[in-house]
């Protein structure tokens, strides 16, 4: 019902400076209604804290920054393009982040060169066993 009235009341012709001013007014107040603020809680936490998120969250969370319009916290042109540069730049850490768990993941699975040099690692660490430790088993 309020949202009725509220639509009627911003539908009149600007009889003055006052209308202008709450259809601004109103307009940010939804922007931010309609956002949840706790997914910048979890954005922040997943960026500061390496691992806590998989990939699929991290790109989810970047995505959903690089859409917000606007600024939610600051006012004032300066400070609202700092906190959108600044938002932005948390995004791209969620993207780096999600990056290096992928590449991760590929090195640990499905790295060729890097199962190979594990490979040897083990077969020189298995020969040291045999030439050192076996003959002093007294089998």
């Amino acid at each position: 019902m309020l949202k009725l009235a509220l639509a009627f009341v911003l539908s009149l012709p600007a009889a003055s400076g006052f209308t202008a001013s709450l259809q601004n007014s109103v307009v940010r107040r939804s922007t931010k209604l309609h956002f949840h603020p706790e997914k910048f809680n979890r954005a922040v936490d997943c960026a500061s804290n390496y691992g806590l998120c998989d990939v699929d969250e991290l790109l989810n969370l970047a995505q959903d920054l690089e859409d917000y319009q606007g600024c939610f916290y600051e006012d004032g042109a300066e400070a609202c393009q700092k906190e959108i540069d600044d938002r932005h730049d948390l995004s791209n850490v969620l993207l780096l982040q999600g990056e290096m768990q992928e590449r991760t993941r590929y090195l640990k699975e499905g790295n060729l060169f890097a199962y190979d040099v594990k490979a040897d690692q083990d077969m020189h660490e298995r020969d040291e066993f045999i030439e050192h430790v076996v003959p002093e088993l007294d089998l």
